[in-house]
């Protein structure tokens, strides 16, 4: 291909690295998913000799909430010269923001020293061809984006207006009626994806009740509200008993308490007068309990959560909406962890014997297990797996003995790391770069919001006020520049926040030294000063599981060499 000829000539391009991005939409059916995405731009490396450093998989709500993605961080990637190129499925998979936004990050990659790649459509914007080409896919997406969103408008405007829920997917206690499928398209791989639903004309669209996981949520919204049952007590029952969501998985608190939220099983259908967003994309709800919905309308379809005559039991519904929507007793700033490294263990088992590299990850909680014979039983003290009382884990333990002893034996071996000084000196030099890096965006964010400002004062003067077209493309250029700027400079205030430079050997030492004399208090204060996290490996046989302790300054750098995480592809 004569682009990546000339690519190939360019400085840092003789060998070509690329990072795979994927996007979908969560927030309607998605005609183009992951897995062709990835099947094509996998195809295009491998055809034209690209490698492949990493892959990420963007499962945001649209392509215009952009912030919410992983671009800068991929940015970053590209500036450490681990990535060259960006290959995507078509344009439109590097975000529906508009024309000026999605240019502003192609423009930022290109000064990072990277190029994006549409497999689709691959275009040269070295040249004045290219470059129009380019502009006339970006408005191309900018109209598909459009309609997408006037036709989503009118779908949900039609569907409220039908007393039917925002889609048609099944949903905690409810299906599909009998006669009403789902199209099925089978790729060229052999790989089966749901396309859209097939109505048969006679259910009018609403769902059917599921009796079985509809009873199940009465069930748990009764002894929650009225039993006084604790949520953790119910949702390990209602797994023994093979309640799973619709999709087959097992079910935490969160998604229990989400689908009684929606009051959909009491009858209720919800949505809010005032949106969920705003300007910069940022939540005007923290959560969405049933409190922060405002209109609330019986629906089409059979409530499963009902009194002795079969009607929807409200009384129910005003006494769980009470009780979960109270204010906290505790507030959470408040609370004292009892234990030392109960924040601070993760446990390391692997999710699967299949994929052993993927693992738990969960955090372990204090508690008690009997040791001894019988008669002359005693307890001893462990950290476990919290997964384990829901069965998301087979679970993983340690001594609260051992646990300590080897955050001591950790710091009495930082204290002899003859390379400790060097690593220090070099982790610091990184986080000035970094801090630099900060105060280089805040400055270049400043000066454009103060050229906004003067762009909105000077709109006030009614003699030199712009025409109303020219002032919205003027904003909307601005706007496009700032949004990539705001994106990089939370990333990389995390990355100076977290980016702690370790101690001295001597300070290491004294550290070691006072360790078996410290308070659990005092022990709890530096593991907490100085470790990100704890993971706790499962080791063969009878031996003692191991301990990797995993510092702050670490993690940072691991995730500045590989900010993204390869997942599997999905449909």
């Amino acid at each position: 291909m004569e682009l990546l000829q000339k690519l190939r000539k360019l400085p840092g391009f003789a060998v070509l690295r690329a990072i795979v991005y994927l996007r979908i939409s969560t927030d309607r059916e998605e005609v183009y998913s992951l897995t062709e995405q990835l099947m094509e731009c996998t195809g295009f490396s491998g055809k034209h000799g690209i490698e492949i450093v990493a892959v990420v998989e963007d499962r945001g709500e649209s392509g215009g909430t952009f912030e919410k993605r992983k671009m800068a961080a991929v940015f970053e990637m590209v500036t450490d010269g681990k990535a060259n190129i960006v290959l995507v499925g078509d344009r439109s998979r590097f975000g529906r923001g508009g024309i000026q936004l999605n240019q502003a990050w192609e423009k930022q990659l290109n000064e990072f020293g990277g190029y994006l790649i549409a497999v689709k459509n691959p275009t040269d914007i070295t040249t004045a061809a290219g470059r129009t080409q380019r502009d006339t896919d970006d408005f191309v997406a900018q109209i598909q984006r459009n309609t997408i969103g006037d036709s989503w408008q009118r779908t949900h405007k039609r569907r409220w207006e039908e007393k039917l829920p925002h889609d048609g997917a099944p949903r905690m206690g409810y299906q599909l009626c009998e006669k009403c499928t789902w199209h099925i398209q089978t790729l060229s791989n052999g790989t089966t994806v749901r396309r859209a639903i097939k109505r048969c004309g006679e259910c009018g669209g609403a769902l059917q009740p599921d009796w079985f996981r509809g009873d199940a949520l009465d069930e748990f919204a009764r002894r929650w509200t009225d039993g006084g049952e604790s949520a953790r007590k119910l949702v390990v029952e209602m797994r023994n008993r093979g309640v799973t969501s619709v999709r087959g998985n097992p079910m935490g608190e969160t998604q229990w308490f989400s689908a009684l939220d929606t009051g959909f099983g009491w009858g209720w259908r919800r949505k809010r007068t005032v949106p969920a967003r705003g300007r910069g994309l940022t939540r005007k709800y923290s959560t969405n309990k049933p409190d922060t919905f405002d209109v609330w309308e019986m629906g089409k379809h059979r409530p499963v959560i009902v009194d002795e005559n079969g009607k929807p039991d409200l009384e129910l519904w005003e006494r769980y909406k009470a009780k979960r929507c109270q204010p906290t007793d505790v507030i959470a700033s408040d609370r004292k962890v009892k234990h030392v490294l109960s924040t601070r263990l993760r446990c390391g088992r692997p999710k699967s014997d299949e994929r052993p590299e993927e693992r738990c990850g969960m955090r372990m909680g204090a508690s008690k297990t009997p040791s001894g014979p019988k008669g002359n039983r005693v307890y001893i003290d462990i950290y476990t797996c919290s997964g384990v009382r829901e069965k998301l884990c087979k679970g993983i333990s340690v001594s609260r003995h051992l646990a300590h002893k080897a955050v001591g034996d950790w710091l009495a071996s930082q204290a002899t790391d003859e390379g400790l000084g060097k690593k220090a000196a070099e982790r610091n030099a990184r986080q000035r770069k970094r801090e630099d890096v900060v105060a280089d965006l805040e400055s270049r964010i400043e000066k454009l919001k103060k050229k906004l400002s003067r762009l909105t004062d000077l709109q006030l003067d009614e003699e030199a006020a712009l025409h109303p077209t020219a002032f919205k493309m003027k904003q909307g250029e601005i706007l496009a520049e700032l949004e990539p700027l705001e994106a990089r400079l939370e990333l990389q205030k995390r990355n100076v926040k977290m980016g702690k430079v370790p101690p001295s050997p001597s300070t290491f030492r004294r550290f070691a030294d006072t360790w078996p004399a410290m308070t659990d208090d005092e022990r709890r204060a530096l593991v907490e000063s100085l470790v990100h996290h704890i993971d706790v490996v499962k080791q063969p046989g009878k031996k003692n599981n191991r301990l990797v302790i995993v510092p702050y300054w670490d993690v940072v750098e691991e995730q500045e060499s590989a900010p993204v995480v390869h997942l599997a592809a999905s449909g």
